[in-house]
């Protein structure tokens, strides 16, 4: 029985590795750090919608993982439910280019794709919890963290050849900007449906015998008394809120160095090339550190990458002469800390009981609700008194979220905890 359940877990590792490879690869096209600042800077000339739209992924996706979370233990046959609900989900993008085919106005076109943004993003968010109870039943602890650093890995790749395509097309004199944005979004949406064969390979070794019936009251009112109870989950929560601001600050970075340098289509098309060389580079260095040291030190190493990417970027907006390499390397350096979502949530994943699995992801969310507006606010900032401002803010509770994630347990520690 031991050995079969082995071979379904390793069955189950590459599975997930296929479908997150899809996703990560379709999610390069609608990332606010890279093309879909672009597009809504192309379509409108607002930093402040580029803000909007950060916002707008940041509170859906919490909102989607507040809905979704109670029923959980609901739900009996867990891979084949995800399946189903990813075919509704993954078909949105092909919606998003409906108003560009009908070349209704820059503004129009930016307001229909935000709404379709933000329930595509609150749908991901509803279907993350159960995606992440899948993950800890169907795929060893130890393994879990390399899986998903794999996963950002060999999703870099299949992103380096969206990238490729990407960056033909932003550049191309061929086709006009609305041409450009639609055939970008249909293009998304055929990545995505792929993503959709690793799911159906996808078993639970270990399903719920007896499932729940949600509570959703009962559900959150219980969250309180886990938190005073729970003095790992109490420092988790402490060390994200300074990380939240610094993370938010690294997603302008690409709309900096348009406005920043002179630089050409070409050029500009290169640096959402640079968005995936940095995400595929901490996909492969932080899975490796996620299993050879443990989560908190991709914690760690992410927020420390935030503080130089930052002080990258404010060097460059007093000498842009340090040029167009220099801000590459900024747009990498930031892609590579965005990584640390590995960090964090398998850290989540490893401090959980399993009986309340759901209740520490739906927690570790909920702590980002007040900074869900950040994004927006930092936009507005940026129209109103520059970049650097929004740079300084950024680096000043980076160095707060440093300190406070030193005091996170190391991978000894929550082997210990787990095995007690």
């Amino acid at each position: 029985m031991d050995i079969n359940n082995d071979k379904l877990q390793k069955r189950n590792y590459i599975a997930l590795i296929c479908e997150g490879t899809s996703f990560t690869g379709a999610a390069t096209v609608i990332s606010t750090s890279g093309a879909i600042a672009l597009f809504i800077n192309a379509m409108t000339g607002s930093r402040t919608l580029v803000g909007l739209a950060i916002t707008i992924q940041s509170l859906f996706m919490i909102a989607g993982q507040l809905t979704g979370a109670p029923y959980v233990r609901s739900i009996k046959r867990l891979p084949e439910t995800l399946f189903k609900a990813m075919c509704i989900e993954r078909v949105i993008p092909f919606f998003m280019a409906i108003p560009l085919l009908f070349r209704l106005s820059g503004n129009t076109s930016v307001i229909i794709f935000l709404a379709l943004f933000g329930f595509f993003w609150f749908f991901e968010g509803v279907l993350s919890v159960p995606w992440g109870e899948l993950c800890a039943r169907a795929v060893k602890p130890e393994l879990r963290g390399h899986m998903m650093g794999v996963i950002t890995a060999t999703g870099g790749i299949a992103s380096l050849l969206v990238g490729l395509f990407l960056t033909w097309l932003l550049a191309t004199p061929v086709f006009d900007d609305y041409q450009r944005y639609a055939t970008m979004f249909l293009f998304a949406g055929v990545i995505f449906l792929t993503s959709l064969i690793g799911m159906k390979f996808i078993r639970d070794p270990n399903p719920l015998e007896k499932t729940e019936t949600p509570h959703t009251i009962r559900f959150y009112k219980q969250i309180p008394s886990i938190i005073r109870q729970n003095k790992s989950l109490q420092k988790i929560l402490l060390a994200r809120i300074p990380a939240f601001i610094g993370f938010f600050s690294l997603t302008f970075m690409v709309v900096f160095g348009v406005g920043t340098l002179d630089i050409s289509e070409v050029q500009v098309s290169w640096l959402v090339y640079a968005n995936i060389i940095g995400s595929l580079i901490g996909g492969i260095l932080l899975g490796e550190a996620s299993r050879r040291f443990g989560n908190k030190a991709v914690i760690i190493i992410c927020n420390f990458m935030i503080l130089i990417t930052l002080g990258m970027a404010i060097s460059l907006s007093f000498r842009p002469a340090l040029g167009y390499a220099w801000l590459f390397s900024i747009c990498a350096l930031a892609s590579f800390s965005l990584t640390s979502w590995i960090g964090y949530f398998n850290y989540v994943l490893d401090i959980a009981p399993k009986e309340i699995r759901s209740s520490f992801l739906v927690i570790d969310a909920c702590i980002g609700i007040p900074f869900s507006f950040t994004g927006y606010a930092m936009g507005a900032l940026i129209d109103n008194l520059g970049f650097n401002l929004v740079f300084y803010i950024g680096a000043f509770f980076s160095v707060i979220a440093l300190l406070l994630n030193t005091r996170l347990m190391s991978k000894s520690q929550v082997r210990k905890l787990n095995t007690e």
